[in-house]
C-alpha cells in the first residue's frame, strides 16, 4: 500500500508537467489571441486620462467608460445567434477585425462630446461578442478532471497581458501621445484576429454534435439563468465584476490627483502576482476544490481594492496591487470553472453568453455609479465601498452554499 502511495506520488508532478504543455496548438492559438485582444484592451485602463485632458470629471470619465460595457451587454443577444450560425472561430475571426475599424475612430476625437459615447458603444458592442466566441472556442479544449488548472493556465492570458499593457500604454501616451496609444489597440486586436483565423474550423464539429444532441431540449436563458446551482456563480460574478469595475476607471485618476508618477505599476504589480499565484498554484484549485477557493479568494480581493483608499501613503497603492492580484488570481478561474461544471454540454454558448454578460453589467454598473458617489464623497469611500461589495459576495456565497469548505467541483 504504502510503495502504491509513493508511486503515485512520484508519477503526479510528471503529470502535471505533461498537462500543462500538453494542451494541444488549438487551445495555444485561441490563448494567444486572446491575451492580444486583452492587451488591446489593458491599455484602455490608461484611457481616463486622455478624458481627464479633455475636461471630464469623475461622473462623465465614469459614464464614458460604463458606455463601452452597456453596449457590450446589449449586443449579447445578437452575439448567440450569429456565433451559432458562422461558428465560434470564424464569428470571433470576423469581429475582431471589425474591433480594428472600431479602433481607428478613436483617432480623429479631441474633446468630449457625443462622438466619443457612439465610438465607446461601437467598441465595447463588438469586442464583447468576440469575447464570447473566444471563450466558447477553448471550452471544448480543457482537459477533462482538470478544469481548474486549465482555466489557471488560460486566464493568464489576460493577467498576462494586464502586467505589460499598462507600462506599454504609458511610456507610448508619453513619448508620442495618444495617437500612438490607439494604433498600438488597433494593431494587436488585428494580430488576435489573425491568430483566430488559424484555429481549426469549428463549425463541422459543431454539425456534429448538434445533431448528437437534437433529441435533448435545449435549455432557455431563463431556465439557465435561474439554474439553482448557477445562482450563485451568478451573483457572485456580478458582485466580482461591480467590484474591480473601479480599478479601470478610476485608479489612474485618482492617483494622478494624489501625486503617483508611475501609476502604470500598480497593475503591473496587480497582475504579476496574479500570474505568478495561479501558475504556481493552479494546482491548488483541483486539490482542494473550486468552491473552496473562492471565498477565501474573494475576502482577498476585496481587501486589496478596499486599501486604494490609501493611495499616496506608505506606498499604499502597490499594498493594494498585491492583495487585489492574489485574490483576483483565484476568483476569476474558479468563477468560470464552476460555469463549466454546472452547465450542460449543449448548453455552454448560452451559459458564456449570461457569464460575460454579467460582467459587463458589473462594469457598466460600476463607473456610472462609482462615478457618482466619487463626486458626492471623493474617490476614497468609493474605493472602499467597491470592496466591500466583494466581501459582501464572499459572505453570500458561504452562506447560501455550506458545504463550500468540504465540496469539491461538480
Amino acid at each position: 500500500m504504502n510503495e502504491a502511495m509513493q508511486a503515485d506520488s512520484a508519477q503526479s508532478p510528471a503529470k502535471a508537467r505533461r498537462g500543462l504543455l500538453d494542451y494541444g496548438n488549438s487551445f495555444w492559438l485561441v490563448f494567444w489571441a486572446t491575451f492580444a485582444l486583452n492587451f488591446s484592451s489593458n491599455l484602455f485602463v490608461l484611457y481616463p486620462l486622455q478624458l481627464m485632458s479633455f475636461g471630464a470629471n469623475a461622473a462623465i470619465i465614469g459614464s464614458i467608460i460604463g458606455t463601452w460595457s452597456l453596449a457590450s451587454l446589449a449586443a449579447r443577444p445578437a452575439a448567440s445567434p450569429l456565433i451559432e450560425r458562422l461558428g465560434r472561430r470564424r464569428a470571433a475571426m470576423w469581429l475582431l477585425w471589425a474591433d480594428v475599424i472600431a479602433l481607428a475612430m478613436y483617432l480623429p476625437i479631441h474633446s468630449l462630446g457625443i462622438q466619443i459615447y457612439a465610438v465607446r458603444a461601437l467598441h465595447g458592442a463588438i469586442e464583447g461578442s468576440a469575447r464570447v466566441a473566444l471563450f466558447a472556442m477553448v471550452f471544448d479544449l480543457l482537459p477533462e478532471g482538470r478544469e481548474g488548472e486549465a482555466m489557471s493556465v488560460f486566464s493568464t492570458c489576460g493577467m498576462g497581458s494586464a502586467a505589460i499593457a499598462p507600462l506599454v500604454g504609458e511610456f507610448l501616451i508619453r513619448e508620442s501621445g495618444f495617437a500612438a496609444f490607439f494604433i498600438a489597440a488597433l494593431a494587436l486586436a488585428a494580430i488576435a484576429g489573425a491568430l483566430a483565423r488559424l484555429a481549426p474550423d469549428d463549425s463541422r464539429h459543431i454539425a456534429v454534435k448538434e445533431g448528437a444532441q437534437r433529441s435533448a431540449r435545449l435549455p432557455g436563458y431563463r431556465e439557465i439563468a435561474l439554474d439553482p446551482r448557477l445562482l450563485p456563480v451568478w451573483i457572485c460574478t456580478f458582485g466580482f465584476a461591480l467590484s474591480i469595475s473601479c480599478r479601470l476607471s478610476f485608479v489612474a485618476p485618482f492617483g494622478a490627483l494624489r501625486g503617483v508618477h508611475q501609476i502604470a505599476w500598480y497593475f503591473t504589480i496587480y497582475s504579476v502576482v496574479a500570474i505568478v499565484a495561479r501558475i504556481g498554484g493552479g494546482w491548488l484549485m483541483d486539490h482542494f476544490g473550486i468552491e473552496r477557493m473562492l471565498v477565501p479568494s474573494m475576502v482577498t480581493l476585496g481587501v486589496g481594492i478596499g486599501l486604494i483608499a490609501g493611495t499616496g501613503h506608505l506606498g499604499m497603492l502597490y499594498i493594494a496591487a498585491i492583495a487585489g492580484g492574489l485574490g483576483h488570481a483565484y476568483v476569476y478561474p474558479a468563477l468560470s470553472a464552476m460555469v463549466i461544471a454546472r452547465t450542460r454540454t449543449d448548453a455552454i454558448g448560452r451559459s458564456s453568453i449570461i457569464y460575460q454578460s454579467l460582467y459587463d453589467l458589473g462594469a457598466m454598473a460600476g463607473p456610472y455609479s462609482l462615478g457618482a458617489i466619487a463626486m458626492m464623497f471623493g474617490y476614497e469611500p468609493m474605493f472602499v465601498l467597491s470592496g466591500m461589495v466583494a466581501l459582501i459576495a464572499a459572505a453570500y456565497f458561504a452562506a447560501v452554499e455550506p458545504g463550500w469548505r468540504v465540496r469539491r467541483l461538480g
